[in-house]
């Protein structure tokens, strides 16, 4: 990549074909640095962050995507988001042995969801089966059912260092009328991209490698930052949500509870007294919740 931690578009002019190139390293490195996972889902997470980086610049609306996997294997959840100003974090969750490099060996029975958040307007997700043995075929996968966009992603990584991504997408409008054998051609082209060559590649020069002889215009690049969104009130909410008689049971055991963070693993310590104006808001709720008037639909 010409730069790390940059998101970068390209288009080709005369065929109704978008593409992105992504590459992640500070950000991919802070994302699993506080973290004592295994190479194999260091090297998922690091896929699972280029490809929402890639898809989260294809949305024209402010808010955040998010591409989760969860399965019964001995990885039971991975997940990454990406908000609309490139800000992205990881995170997985596993047990025992995590020793193949295949996603759905891994993940065993399960499902992927991508899920669009947009800051205004309703929540869309879309959920396909793991049926492949990479990220980018499960991908592919998800836009042929769900989306019907002709859709083909490429990632490669060195685990715990860096990953890269290249998308390329067919135009909602329709396929050229002038070249109708654009996408076809254009995706066999990219299949004659190596990982290596992905990975070191400076921009510019991978496009020549590839489409020397198409029309291509390559945008200016976007920085992408990891960043995690937690704070003491979030932390204290999802203390909350475990209910009030178990948050009880916890304080009555010790005088401060200590949480981390699933993304960045940063420590809060939470004393009772902190607590309590939230449970009290949840009692007011749950008594409320008690009074309304239920209703019967014959």
């Amino acid at each position: 990549m010409s730069s790390s931690d940059q998101i970068q578009h390209f288009l080709f002019t005369n065929a109704d074909i978008r593409g992105q190139l992504v590459g992640l390293e500070e950000s991919y490195r802070q994302a699993i640095e506080n973290h004592n996972y295994p190479k194999s889902i260091e090297k998922l997470i690091g896929e699972f962050m280029a490809a929402a980086a890639l898809l989260g610049s294809t949305l024209k609306i402010d808010g955040t995507i998010s591409i989760q996997a969860q399965g019964t294997g001995s990885l039971t959840l991975i997940m990454a988001e990406c908000k609309s100003n490139r800000e992205i974090r990881a995170v997985a969750r596993y047990q025992g042995e995590c020793n193949s490099s295949a996603i759905n060996e891994l993940l065993g029975i399960g499902q992927l969801a991508i899920t669009i958040d947009p800051e205004q307007g309703q929540r869309y997700q879309g959920i396909v089966p793991l049926e492949n043995a990479t990220l980018a075929k499960c991908l592919e996968a998800y836009f042929d059912q769900s989306e019907q966009l002709k859709t083909r992603i490429w990632l490669a990584g060195n685990s715990g260092e860096q990953v890269s991504g290249l998308l390329l997408q067919a135009m909602p409008s329709a396929i050229s009328p002038t070249d109708s054998d654009a996408w076809p051609r254009i995706c066999t082209l990219t299949d004659t991209l190596s990982e290596s060559e992905l990975e070191k590649l400076q921009n510019i020069q991978l496009l020549y490698r590839l489409y020397h002889e198409e029309e291509v215009e390559l945008y200016p690049p976007h920085e992408v930052n990891f960043s995690c969104s937690c704070n003491r009130d979030r932390i204290i909410n999802a203390l909350v949500s475990l209910g009030a008689q178990e948050v009880e049971e916890m304080f009555t055991e010790e005088p401060l509870v200590e949480i981390n963070c699933e993304f960045c693993n940063q420590s809060y310590t939470v004393a009772k007294e902190e607590v309590e104006p939230y449970l009290m808001e949840l009692d007011i709720s749950e008594i409320a919740s008690d009074l309304a008037p239920s209703r019967t639909l014959h």
